[in-house]
């Protein structure tokens, strides 16, 4: 699925109600874009045509809800790196997350301990797959 960066912000307000108005959308990401309303209603229009959003009309409102949960888009996300990146620079992806976000220490904890469980499947060579 083709999914823009800002039709990606859309979807990261949407997650974070299970319906949410146009009107609340909008004022969410003016908030922190420089979008105009038009500009946001357009890109909840594209993400209903991609099956991103459902959208249903009340009086004069419309509601969207997510039908691509945020879950999904990860796993989606995380395909994707791994079909772009040489599998040889995988560990460099990894270490520049890690570098590059906040994480509990309830988060750390979980990540060591998929560490751990991965140790047991360690390979001598990593191989690459890009030609």
């Amino acid at each position: 699925m083709q999914v823009t960066n800002a039709e990606w912000q859309v979807m990261k307000v949407a997650w974070t109600k299970e319906t949410m108005t146009g009107k609340e959308v909008i004022d969410s990401l003016q908030e922190k874009f420089e979008w105009t309303a038009s500009t946001i209603k357009t890109l909840l229009s594209r993400l209903v045509n991609k099956d991103c959003l459902a959208t249903t009309k009340e009086g004069n409102k419309y509601y969207y809800s997510p039908l691509l949960s945020e879950k999904e888009s990860i796993h989606q996300t995380t395909q994707e790196v791994s079909d772009k990146t040489c599998p040889m620079q995988m560990s460099t992806v990894v270490n520049e997350l890690l570098l590059k976000n906040d994480f509990t220490d309830n988060d750390l904890d979980k990540i060591e301990e998929v560490l751990n469980e991965k140790r047991q499947y360690t390979v001598s060579h990593v191989k690459c797959n890009c030609v």
